[in-house]
């Protein structure tokens, strides 16, 4: 499965990390370091495993990537920022 933000929700990288925003409900979250690193890869083109693959190149001194990533999308999930 592709992921994507849902419809309304923006990510825009700032210098200390990013920010994700929705749009219509105002809901703000910034996040930092790995988690700039997912949500740059969703875009509707990129599945769960291939931003893994890439985190893992970008990352590889991360023990629990699989675990936090999982764990940070169930986040975004649960927000409603995944479509």
């Amino acid at each position: 499965m592709r992921l994507s933000f849902a419809k309304g929700v923006v990510f825009r990288r700032e210098p200390q990390g990013g920010i994700l925003f929705n749009v219509d409900t105002g809901a703000l979250q910034i996040v930092e370091e790995v988690a700039v690193g997912i949500c740059s890869m969703i875009d509707g083109s990129s599945s769960r495993e291939e931003i893994l693959d890439e985190l893992r190149r970008r990352y590889p001194e991360e023990p629990n990537l699989e675990e936090e990533t999982d764990a940070f999308l169930t986040q975004l999930r649960q927000h409603g920022i995944l479509a």
